[in-house]
């Protein structure tokens, strides 16, 4: 997969790291030298141009990536031209871009980005659905009251087969899966013994998921 991403700042440059780790191919541009700098090594490919240029942005051959990241999160007029320039004018079938209001994302959406991310408010709601549990970590909302979350599993289960634990016999909680290292096995046989280490993900009403006593 090959992905550019159009602006370093904390957001953008944190993508790049991520991406590259997972051996993607990636393109990272801004018009700050020294933002480039800093990715120069990570990324695949850097390069420093003014992102509002259209003539800039048509040089970079946008067209042969999968995916283009508008991550200017602040400049809001600018975000907007982008994904425009993208979008209408470059033709381009796949731009996600980051917003940092409400406003910003309807502008976007009117810009035509296909997807639009809000990391602020995505880091908000999952810290209002976790506050009051202690061994709640990562967390996904999927609805009002619901969602899916990742737990260590409890020290007091090591040992004990999945089906002897009250979280599988009489938890209002659904076991989604085991997450052992870097296996994962999702609907996990319930005779299977707990190992120490071993994350599970759950998904439930958010009451259940803080009342899980761990």
């Amino acid at each position: 997969m090959k992905v550019a991403i159009l602006g370093l700042g904390r957001f953008g440059t944190q993508l790049v790291e991520e991406l590259v780790s997972m051996g993607t191919e990636v393109l990272a541009i801004d018009v700050d030298e020294a933002r480039v700098s800093e990715v120069a090594e990570t990324a695949l490919l850097a390069a420093q141009g003014d992102l509002a240029d259209y003539e800039f942005l048509e040089s970079l051959a946008l067209k042969d990536y999968d995916t283009v990241v508008v991550a200017v999160g602040s400049e809001v007029a600018t975000s907007v031209l982008v994904a425009l320039t993208l979008k209408q004018r470059l033709k381009l079938p796949h731009v996600v871009a980051k917003a940092s209001t409400n406003d910003h994302a309807v502008a976007l959406e009117l810009a035509g980005a296909d997807i639009i991310v809000r990391p602020e408010q995505e880091a908000a709601i999952r810290l209002a659905h976790t506050l009051g549990s202690r061994h709640v970590g990562d967390y996904l909302s999927i609805g009002p009251e619901y969602g899916v979350a990742r737990i260590a599993a409890p020290v007091s289960a090591t040992g004990h087969r999945m089906d002897e634990l009250a979280i599988v016999k009489k938890s209002k909680v659904f076991l989604v899966a085991r997450i052992r290292g870097d296996s994962v096995s999702f609907n996990p046989d319930l005779n299977e013994t707990v190992l120490s280490g071993d994350d599970w993900v759950i998904a439930g009403r958010d009451e259940d998921l803080r009342a899980l006593e761990t």
